[in-house]
């Protein structure tokens, strides 16, 4: 077998570990001719291998899903039909032409340095890419980097809620989270603010006493909570309980029905701001909801990770070459899709809009900036 068979024979035994292990769905990697498989008797597809989580997060996946369909509808890519995979079990070794995911930057991180195919990731964190100096590299963030997030949260935070203090709590050892908690840290106190209070907690704990206690003492104007539902609810509860009266405020990890479901009682989270990766497009947002329900911008990054390798293909004209395909991917301008791509970036991270968005009563109110980068 040549190196190149060989690293793509590794990539995906890996990433199948890795879904074995988070609960991630695992990919079968299909056998495949210069990137095109041609079935006996049937039509020529294209191979795309799907990462994204099960139970919860499901909406990356879905989202790439409805895009394939559209393509498929439309014609395929090439006059070839897409078929995403993403069985639980690893039947066979096969090529895949591309990656749509992992949604975690966790286990993106364990990707990026096996990736031997363009890898259209549903994570976040902007180092994910930036942080691997291999020239080769291969990995795209779609939606907006955390460090956007963050920074926008940041400017709404001081300017729409005259925060001058915030404390910050989050998962130990979380990628994702620690990303975010930096960027908010270095943006919030650059203009003016002062972090005071900053703890993690672990993905094992069911009270937060000692956290709490901590921000309590500490009584800082915003609460910034940079990790996952259903940690998030109950640290809510818990601090509401506690009398504490800091304003909650929270990153796109939040965009869960998790967030809205783990109570009985939604009051203690009611009231809370964070981050929103803006889905926006109509189309997309009528479509999404007739198939699967709520939108949110998880589904959009699944949607557009597909129709931006779609597109790449297209204008490659072949499939076979992942430096080729990456080059084209990053290439791309003025992509309109569930959002607006504007460009990428050198690091491969999208220059895109993000919001903030207030929820009141269960329900997301009307975002109260939304910020495009130069």
């Amino acid at each position: 077998m040549n190196s190149k068979f060989i690293g793509t024979i590794l990539c995906v035994m890996l990433l199948c570990s890795i879904a074995m292990l988070t609960g991630c769905e695992k990919i079968i990697d299909t056998g495949m001719t210069n990137g095109v498989v041609t079935p006996p008797d049937t039509m020529p597809t294209l191979k795309v291998g799907l990462i994204h989580p099960q139970p919860n997060y499901i909406s990356f996946g879905n989202g790439a899903q409805l895009a394939k369909a559209e393509i498929n509808a439309a014609g395929g890519v090439l006059g070839m039909q897409v078929e995403l995979v993403f069985r639980q079990e690893l039947t066979e070794m096969e090529n895949v032409i591309a990656i749509l995911g992992p949604l975690f930057s966790s286990h993106a991180v364990k990707v990026g340095p096996v990736a031997t195919v363009p890898v259209l990731l549903g994570a976040t964190r902007a180092e994910v890419t930036a942080e691997n100096t291999d020239p080769n590299d291969l990995m795209f963030l779609i939606a907006g980097s955390n460090v956007l997030q963050a920074e926008l949260l940041a400017k709404v935070v001081v300017e729409q809620l005259g925060a001058e203090t915030a404390g910050m709590l989050w998962l130990d050892g979380d990628v994702y989270s620690i990303g975010f908690v930096e960027s908010f840290k270095s943006s919030f106190e650059a203009r003016g603010g002062s972090v005071v209070v900053e703890h993690t907690y672990q993905g094992s704990d069911t009270t937060y006493d000692m956290q709490l206690s901590a921000v309590k003492a500490a009584a800082p104007d915003v609460l910034l909570l940079a990790s996952f539902p259903p940690a998030n609810p109950h640290i809510m509860k818990q601090a509401r309980d506690m009398e504490i009266a800091s304003t909650f405020i929270g990153s796109d990890g939040w965009d869960d029905p998790l967030m809205s479901t783990t109570l009985e009682d939604n009051e203690p989270v009611d009231g809370y701001y964070c981050t929103n990766l803006d889905p926006g497009a109509v189309g997309f947002n009528s479509a999404y909801e007739m198939e699967y329900g709520s939108v949110d911008g998880i589904a959009a990054a699944g949607y557009d990770a597909m129709y931006i390798l779609g597109a790449a293909i297209e204008t490659l004209g072949a499939a076979d070459d992942p430096i080729a395909l990456r080059d084209t991917i990053a290439a791309i301008t003025d992509y309109q899709g569930a959002t607006h791509i504007t460009r990428f970036d050198e690091n491969r991270n999208p220059v895109k809009s993000v919001g903030v968005r207030q929820i009141l009563n269960g329900m997301p109110q009307p975002d109260i900036i939304v910020a495009v980068p130069e």
